[in-house]
């Protein structure tokens, strides 16, 4: 008798990104929050990224944490880009605003 490797079932590996986006469907907009974290980089660059995470997502506004007063004022600055950037991903206009939290790293 042939003996299975514990948790396989004989279907090919795929991406985690797709496993997430599974699981996360079932999380409302905490899920899509989640889903966002995926495209925030290209979205607002590797240096804005750096200093700011998409937090939570609640009925279109997007939550926003940075590290430093000076991220938010840079945000604020190219919010339509972002906002634009963001729900272009999507096909639809699900996040109409950002709100800024300062959480300093450390």
């Amino acid at each position: 008798m042939k003996r299975r490797r514990h948790g396989t079932t004989g279907r090919e590996p795929r991406p985690i990104k797709d496993s997430l986006r599974a699981v996360t469907s079932g999380f409302g907009s905490r899920g899509r929050a989640i889903d966002l974290g995926e495209r925030w980089a290209q979205a607002v660059g590797e240096a804005i990224a750096a200093h700011a995470q998409p937090e939570r997502l609640e009925a279109g506004r997007l939550i926003v944490v940075v590290d430093d007063p000076a991220w938010a004022t840079e945000l604020r600055y190219h919010s339509s880009r972002i906002l634009a950037a963001l729900n272009a991903e999507t096909g639809a206009a699900t996040i109409s605003e950002l709100h800024l939290r300062v959480r300093p790293a450390g």
